[in-house]
């Protein structure tokens, strides 16, 4: 005989599953009817109205203009509510910190920055970072908008287990559980991840119109880490420590490293190689761009290397994991345009003839992915489990 309780458990478990897949067709598509939904999720349309209905209640899901469809009556769209909520995504690194507000259906509707230096304290820094934070939940609230959690961007190695950054090598930080000290001084959930992670999880799920299923987003600047979305799952590996791509041994007898050994892929490709190999003391990525643009031989000679190196490094990738899509980005962006084609011939020249067949290499469109992805880490949690805001609705 089945137990009531398991029972009970395994009618929760579905209703969940079924909710998520509501909210991120939806997600998907934009807008849709309740029989659309139910024809393409398998459901009966009961069942789907029966959830429609308890989203609506929620104030998840809005319901929008008529459609008609044949004979009968016209039928009212649905589409995720922009006052749903707002998540707010923050990111920490070197130079700046920057935190947005999103909506529920990932539109970003304040921003606000403050620029630190990489000899600030932790105090210093992190103070500065909850004032924005601060700010941020103020908008939101003062909009009439209900807060749904912070997420958190962090150029370093996150422990995804303990949700504490373990080591933030450009920051000097280590060990710090800002999930623990942020959800005591703010009262909402808080999830954080390495910035490449974010990035990939924000392109993934909100700017990748092409539905890659084996993606790669490269995170380029002071730093190099790589966020992997593997069949269509983000991949943290053992501890969450997964995506240093950076420290992928490149050159054997190579430039030293900040990680203490020699030879790694950061050290041939990002601004402080690119400053290098210009005979620069430095360089930022908007001078880089002002000099590619202008033709400086220097810097020119220099970026043409490093394309090189960039696409030997994603040929490695290509071959490891069979990816479909790569995307660059990170603070290095401004320049990466003129490093793609000459990556990209690279890689059709030294990857292997099947896993290079259907790869698309792409600059990412936005400047903000770390940060955006931080918020969507966020709406992804409520989407993916939205029973806790339905039961506080009833």
């Amino acid at each position: 005989m089945k137990k009531t309780g398991s029972s009970k458990a395994d009618q929760a478990s579905v209703r969940r599953f079924n909710m998520s897949a509501i909210l991120k067709l939806l997600r998907e598509r934009g807008t849709l009817a309740r029989a659309d939904l139910a024809k393409e999720l398998g459901m009966t349309r009961n069942t789907a109205s029966n959830i429609v209905s308890d989203l609506l209640d929620a104030g998840l899901v809005v319901e929008t203009e008529f459609r008609r469809s044949g004979a009968g009556r016209p039928g009212l769209l649905l589409e995720l509510s922009p006052r749903g909520g707002f998540a707010i995504g923050a990111e920490i690194d070197i130079s700046r910190i920057i935190v947005v507000a999103v909506d529920f259906r990932g539109q970003v509707l304040w921003e606000e920055s403050a620029k630190v230096g990489a000899s600030s304290s932790f105090e210093a820094t992190s103070r500065t970072a909850e004032q924005l934070v601060d700010a941020g939940l103020a908008w939101g609230r003062a909009e009439g908008l209900p807060a749904l959690g912070i997420g958190l961007g962090l150029a370093g190695l996150v422990d995804a287990g303990a949700s504490t950054l373990t080591y933030a090598p450009s920051l000097k930080w280590r060990n710090i559980p800002f999930k623990a000290l942020w959800e005591e001084k703010f009262g909402l959930p808080v999830h954080l991840d390495n910035e490449a992670n974010t990035s990939a999880m924000g392109y993934y799920t909100y700017a990748d119109r092409s539905k890659a299923l084996n993606l790669a987003y490269l995170s380029i600047g002071v730093g190099m880490a790589a966020g992997l979305v593997l069949d269509g799952h983000l991949f943290r590996g053992t501890g969450g420590y997964a995506g240093q791509a950076g420290h992928m041994k490149i050159r054997p007898d190579g430039e030293p490293c900040s990680c203490g050994d020699r030879g790694c892929w950061v050290t041939e490709v990002g601004m402080a190689a690119l400053a290098r190999k210009s005979g620069l003391a430095s360089i930022s990525p908007e001078e880089a761009a002002q000099a590619l643009r202008a033709g400086d031989s220097a810097v020119v000679d220099a970026a043409d290397g490093m394309a090189a190196m960039l696409g030997l490094g994603i040929v490695n990738l290509v071959n490891l994991f069979n990816l479909d899509t790569v995307v660059l980005g990170g603070a290095m962006r401004p320049i990466l345009p003129f490093l793609l084609d000459k990556a990209r011939a690279v890689v059709d020249q030294r990857a292997l003839a099947q896993p290079r067949e259907n790869v698309k290499i792409k600059v990412s469109g936005r400047d903000d992915d770390a940060v955006f992805g931080a918020a969507c880490m966020v709406l992804d949690r409520v989407i993916n489990d939205p029973i806790p805001l339905v039961r506080a609705a009833k």
